[in-house]
């Protein structure tokens, strides 16, 4: 898997902010390190503790199952931990890193916030230009 912090650091080299950026770059490589090196948050711990002590038991009836269980017992923590942190760091990750401009939104391509508000912009000069042409006839 790529790392997200290496990631993000290889845009922000490409895109060269300005030294005024300095602190979105820095919360933008804060997030990526976090999101990399994301721990299970406390509110599992026991949860957790109780898997691991049963697998414990396992172990002592059947050694085989008990390394299988320690295995499956790893991946879902590690799931479980990437999960909770990429679901709450995730969009504030992608928040300062459009503010650098380095999302497609944030650079105001074909979907991104600038397309948005020319749509509006066309929109609302369009009803505009109805009225006009409604009290012209009137």
């Amino acid at each position: 898997m790529v790392s997200l912090t290496r990631a993000v650091n290889v845009a922000l080299r490409a895109a060269k902010p300005d030294k005024r950026d300095d602190a979105a770059v820095a919360l933008a490589q804060s997030y990526a390190a976090l999101i990399d090196n994301a721990s299970v948050l406390a509110k599992y711990d026991k949860p957790l503790d109780g898997l691991r002590e049963a697998i414990g038991l396992l172990e002592h009836h059947d050694a085989g199952a008990g390394a299988d269980a320690h295995e499956d017992l790893k991946k879902i923590t590690d799931a479980l931990a990437a999960h909770s942190v990429a679901s709450d760091l995730g969009p504030k990750l992608l928040a300062a890193l459009a503010q650098l401009g380095l999302t497609p939104a944030g650079r105001g391509a074909k979907g991104g916030a600038s397309v948005a508000v020319a749509k509006s912009v066309d929109e609302l000069r369009a009803r505009r230009a109805s009225r006009a042409q409604r009290a012209r006839a009137d």
